[in-house]
C-alpha cells in the first residue's frame, strides 16, 4: 500500500485523476465526498503512504489501520474514472487487517511495550483471506467465460500497441500469444487457490503463480496488484517452513483452537455476513435485463476485469425551456480520460447530465447520442436517443429502460 499510494503520486496519477478534473465522477450515492480543494488531495495520499510504512513495521497498528483504511475508502468512492477490481480487493483486505492482530509479533508495538507480544494466530485469521482469494477468483474465471474471450479478441487488441516492444514484441504479435492469454487466464483463475492449497501441488503452483502474476504486470502494467498475489503465497505454506524463512524468532505452531466465547461468536456471525456479501454482490448482475458487458449494470464490485475493449463517443444535445438549442463540449468539462470513459457507462453518463442540470439549469432537456463498440462487434447506440435524460432518475435495483438492446457478439463481416 505504500508503493500504491506513494506511487499514484510519483507518476502523476493522483494529479490526473483527483486534481486536474473538473468534473469528479464519484459512486452514486457517495456524490457528497469530493476531492480536497487544489493540491491538498497530494496531503491525503503522503499521509496515506506514511500511515502503510506505521502498519508495515507495526508502529501504533491500530490508529494506523484505521485512518488508511478511511483514507483509502476515501479516495476510492470519489473516484471511478479508472475503476479497478484490485482496489476494491484492497477495500476488503483493509477491512479484515482492522480486526485482527497483526501488530502482536515483529513488530515496534511489541519492541516499544504498547501490546503483548502473541507469536502464533488463530488458523482462521489465514483462512480468511484464503477465502477472499478464493471467491474472487473464481468469479474472475466466470466473467471470462464468453464467446470473444474464447476466441481471444480483447488479448488480441490489447496486444497490438505492444507488437513494436523489443524482444517481446514477437510473441504478443503470434497467433498464439492471445489465445494462450485467454485460456491460460480461466485455468489458472479456477485452479490456482485449490492448487496451493492442496500440498502436493502447491510448489508447482507457487512457480506457475509467480510466472502468471509477472507477466501480467509486464504485459498489462497493473500496479502493485500481481505482486500482492505473489506474497500472499505465504498464506498457504505450512507456518513452520514460512517461520524458518522469515523469522529469527519463531512461535509454536498447531496450538488448538478457542472457540465459544462471545468475542469469539460475534467474530463468527460478522464474518458470515462479510462473506455472503461477496457472494451475492457479483450475483447481482443476473437481476438486472440485458448484458453487463454493455449496460454495466453488476459490473462494479463483482470481479469482472479486464474483459473487453469497450469503445465509444458520445455527444449531447441539449435544449433550453424554450426550445433553444445549447452547444455543449464535453471536453471543456472533462478530462480525455473522463469522456472516453464516461461515453461507454452508462451510469457516468447520467451523471454527466446531472452535472449538465446544475450547469444549465434544471428546466434543460438533454438527448444522448452515445456509439459504442466492445471487441470488433457492432456499432450501436448505448442510449436511447429518444429518451429525454435529464428527467430520469437513478434506480439501483432495476434495469434502466433508456440504456439501449446489446447489439450481440456477432463480430462485423
Amino acid at each position: 500500500m505504500f508503493f500504491e499510494t506513494a506511487g499514484a503520486v510519483a507518476i502523476g496519477w493522483v494529479k490526473d485523476f483527483y486534481i486536474d478534473p473538473k468534473f469528479t465522477f464519484s459512486f452514486i450515492g457517495f456524490e457528497w465526498l469530493q476531492p480536497l480543494p487544489g493540491y491538498w488531495i497530494y496531503a491525503v495520499f503522503l499521509t496515506m503512504s506514511l500511515l502503510a510504512l506505521c502498519i508495515a513495521f507495526g508502529y501504533k497498528y491500530r490508529l494506523a489501520i484505521t485512518l488508511f483504511t478511511i483514507g483509502w475508502f476515501y479516495v476510492y468512492l470519489i473516484h471511478k474514472t479508472s475503476y479497478n477490481n484490485h482496489h476494491y480487493l484492497m477495500c476488503l483486505l483493509l477491512l479484515i487487517f482492522c480486526i485482527l492482530p497483526a501488530h502482536r509479533a515483529n513488530s515496534l508495538d511489541v519492541k516499544q511495550g504498547r501490546v503483548k507480544e502473541q507469536l502464533w494466530c488463530y488458523s482462521w485469521h489465514i483462512w480468511i483471506f484464503i477465502a477472499l482469494y478464493f471467491v474472487v477468483y473464481i468469479y474472475a474465471a466466470i466473467a471470462k467465460l464468453y464467446p470473444d474471450w474464447y476466441s481471444g479478441i480483447p488479448l488480441d487488441l490489447w496486444f497490438a500497441p505492444k507488437e513494436s516492444r523489443w524482444l517481446i514484441g514477437g510473441f504478443y504479435a503470434s497467433e498464439i500469444a492471445p489465445l494462450l492469454f485467454a485460456w491460460g487466464g480461466i485455468v489458472f483463475d479456477f485452479l490456482v487457490i485449490p492448487a496451493m492449497i492442496w500440498k502436493p501441488t502447491r510448489k508447482t503452483a507457487f512457480i506457475i503463480s509467480i510466472l502468471f502474476h509477472l507477466g501480467n504486470s509486464l504485459t498489462f502494467e497493473i500496479g502493485t496488484f500481481p505482486y500482492l498475489m505473489i506474497f500472499s503465497a505465504v498464506l498457504f505454506f505450512e507456518p513452520e517452513q514460512v517461520q524458518r524463512i522469515f523469522l529469527k524468532k519463531r512461535g509454536e505452531c498447531n496450538l488448538p483452537e478457542l472457540l465459544g466465547t462471545r468475542k469469539h461468536t460475534m467474530t463468527a456471525i460478522l464474518l458470515s455476513g462479510f462473506f455472503a456479501i461477496q457472494i451475492l454482490l457479483p450475483l447481482r448482475q443476473h437481476a438486472f435485463t440485458g448484458n453487463t458487458f454493455w449496460t454495466e449494470e453488476g459490473h462494479r464490485l463483482s470481479w469482472r476485469m479486464m474483459l473487453k475493449v469497450k469503445r465509444g463517443r458520445a455527444s449531447f444535445n441539449i435544449e433550453d425551456s424554450h426550445g433553444k438549442r445549447i452547444v455543449h463540449d464535453p471536453l471543456e468539462h472533462l478530462t480525455r480520460s473522463q469522456f472516453y470513459t464516461m461515453s461507454t457507462h452508462p451510469d457516468m453518463i447520467w451523471q454527466y447530465v446531472q452535472y449538465l442540470k446544475s450547469f444549465y439549469g434544471n428546466e434543460i432537456s438533454v438527448h444522448v447520442r452515445s456509439i459504442v463498440q466492445i471487441n470488433r462487434g457492432k456499432r450501436a447506440n448505448l442510449i436511447d436517443p429518444s429518451v429525454d435524460l435529464s428527467k430520469e432518475e437513478w434506480n439501483r435495483f432495476s434495469h434502466h429502460d433508456w440504456i439501449a438492446e446489446f447489439p450481440g457478439w456477432i463480430s462485423p463481416e
